[in-house]
């Protein structure tokens, strides 16, 4: 990338580019996740996220006898949590 002399506004240009970058690539990820794939992404254990798909904690995306999750709903559940001290 070409620099403009001014260092802030370079920086600011780098930081846009790395997160569109990032959200190119995520959207080449697929979309729904196994339970092994969700627990890991949000770090938990498949079981923990077994429980929270039972009790209605995280919704899940049936078919058949598979167990799927949406990675926009995990994203949702890891925000919904987040505290600020």
């Amino acid at each position: 990338m070409k620099s403009t002399g001014n260092l802030g506004l370079d920086a600011l240009a780098d930081a846009i580019a790395e997160r569109v970058l990032a959200r190119l690539n995520q959207s080449q990820e697929p979309r729904l996740l196994t339970v092994d794939e969700a627990a890991a992404y949000v770090g938990r254990t498949p079981k923990a996220l077994r429980h929270m798909i039972a009790n209605g904690t995280i919704p899940a995306v049936r078919e058949g006898s598979r167990v799927h999750l949406d990675r926009a709903d995990l994203d949702c559940w890891v925000e919904m949590r987040k505290v600020t001290s």
